[in-house]
């Protein structure tokens, strides 16, 4: 089997590097490449992470799962590219400050576009031609705290098979929140354009593929890249990689609704609620100051679950304030 060139033989392990693109100052961008071939044969799950600069869990827990995972003992083939967004984990952002795209809405990328479009293209095209399934690693942004969670998308013109198996995944990832999320009726819970996302995109070409959502950006989360690592490695016991029984909780949260809660004013605010809580209707979720009084309070128009919750006290008019949940249910 060859990876961006690279020979990889039953039984090796391989770390190295490819080349994406040249900086003015005649230095290369490189991404790093990280493969474990079996001894064995098997199908091949590819990993993601840092497609946007900022979000490092995912990144973590692939390193850590790569030196720890006996070659012995694996069936088929582990590929992860951790850092697929060098300049932006670079500059510390979510965007690369080359072309200021976003990079996971550029896939399936463009060999003659700008850096973005290029690194999306080198990697897609590889990817798509090797991998069997894929999970794609990610944070909320470095303002929010958030509990972990999955989203699996059921994407209009993938095979019912494949949104079958996207969904499977998630649950053996094994974490106790799982976003389901309807392309055709999802409104007001994603921030941005869907078009060239990895996730979607993969399953649009029959390879199943989740999100993992790893706490927030910008800093290490040491329980959360424990979570990641098991997760996988549950992931990789699904789909006979590894032997074992992947360690799932007994319930999980479906998650089939969610919404941004945003503030009215600008202030400083306190969040009275924590990522992974349950708050019923009329809860309250946060009170606005600033520095003579008490300026709003928000609460909780229906019963909610907190996904995430603003992590840097300072917010004007329109910033999200929390992600919740406002429908789901508990699935054995």
């Amino acid at each position: 089997m060859k990876i961006f060139g690279y020979q990889v033989e039953p039984g090796t392990r391989l770390c190295e590097y490819v080349k994406v693109g040249e900086l003015a100052c005649f230095s290369d961008i490189r991404i790093p490449v990280l493969v474990i071939r079996g001894e064995q044969a098997g199908p091949t799950l590819w990993l993601t992470g840092a497609v946007h600069g900022d979000e490092l869990n995912g990144l973590w827990a692939m390193r850590r799962l790569f030196w720890d995972l006996a070659v012995k003992d694996l069936r088929g083939t582990l590929v992860l590219t951790p850092l697929l967004n060098p300049m932006a984990f670079l500059a510390r952002s979510k965007i690369s400050p080359l072309d200021y795209l976003d990079m996971d809405q550029q896939f399936p990328g463009n060999p003659q576009g700008l850096y973005s479009e290029r690194v999306a293209h080198a990697v897609f095209s590889e990817l798509r031609d090797k991998a069997d399934y894929v999970i794609d690693f990610h944070t909320l942004n470095h303002l929010f705290s958030a509990t972990p969670y999955t989203v699996s998308k059921i994407v209009p013109g993938a095979a019912d098979s494949t949104n079958k198996t996207a969904l499977s995944m998630t649950r053996a990832f094994g974490v106790y929140p799982n976003c389901r999320v309807d392309l055709q009726s999802a409104s007001g819970e994603l921030p941005g354009a869907t078009s060239g996302a990895l996730d979607i995109l993969c399953m649009q070409h029959n390879i199943p593929c989740f999100m993992a959502e790893l706490g927030g950006g910008g800093r290490w989360d040491e329980p959360v890249i424990q979570v990641a690592y098991e997760g996988i490695q549950n992931v990789m016991v699904s789909l006979g990689m590894l032997a074992g029984e992947p360690l799932a909780p007994r319930k999980q949260l479906m998650i089939t609704k969610r919404k941004f809660l945003r503030s009215n004013v600008g202030g400083l605010v306190r969040m009275a609620v924590e990522p992974g809580s349950f708050v019923p209707a009329g809860g309250l979720l946060a009170t606005i100051y600033d520095f003579w009084q008490e300026v709003d309070r928000v609460y909780a128009e229906q019963d909610l679950f907190v996904i995430a919750a603003c992590f840097n006290p300072v917010v004007s008019s329109g910033d999200r304030l929390a992600f919740v949940g406002y429908e789901w249910h508990e699935a054995e």
